[in-house]
């Protein structure tokens, strides 16, 4: 795999726009007394490679029919690993997911807009059918402190 690192001023910009993803370049400008196109040309290069990306987040605790929970799942085939991170990842409920060290082999982050009755569909149905999926344990956000999460692709509107 080959590993990108990113330069300081990457790191500022970056951090600039996690703090502010709508900041004006002017204001980036002044905050890190560089050019307007170097700054423009550092991000554009951070979004061609895949390194950075500005989103839309949402608080969960601001929305009262949304859900969110972490679904840690065991996977019978660990030599299909990565085949079946795709699949989990590709579905319309879940932000991210990721193969992971100790009880579970993966777990996942899942965005429900729908209720209680959403994620039961989801994580009995949706998930188990996913081959290999022997067992999973879902752990609902009951209250959070900067959980923001971006909506993953497919879910209904809140």
């Amino acid at each position: 795999m080959n590993k990108t690192i990113l330069d300081a001023l990457d790191n500022e910009i970056i951090q600039l726009l996690t703090e502010d993803g709508r900041m004006p370049i002017g204001e980036m400008v002044k905050k890190l007394n560089i050019s307007a196109p170097t700054i423009r040309s550092r991000i554009k290069i951070l979004e061609e490679k895949d390194l950075f990306k500005v989103s839309g987040l949402v608080d969960p605790n601001r929305h009262p029919d949304m859900i969110t929970a972490l679904v840690g799942m065991s996977i019978q085939s660990k030599g299909q690993l990565d085949k079946i991170l795709d699949k989990i990842s590709s579905l319309p409920n879940v932000a991210w997911a990721g193969v992971v060290a100790g009880r579970y082999d993966i777990i996942a982050e899942v965005v429900c807009v729908g209720g209680k009755d959403e994620l039961y569909q989801l994580t009995t149905e949706t998930i188990l059918k996913i081959g290999n999926v022997v067992r999973s344990e879902t752990f609902i956000i009951m209250k959070s402190r900067q959980n923001w999460v971006g909506l993953p692709k497919g879910v209904g509107k809140i």
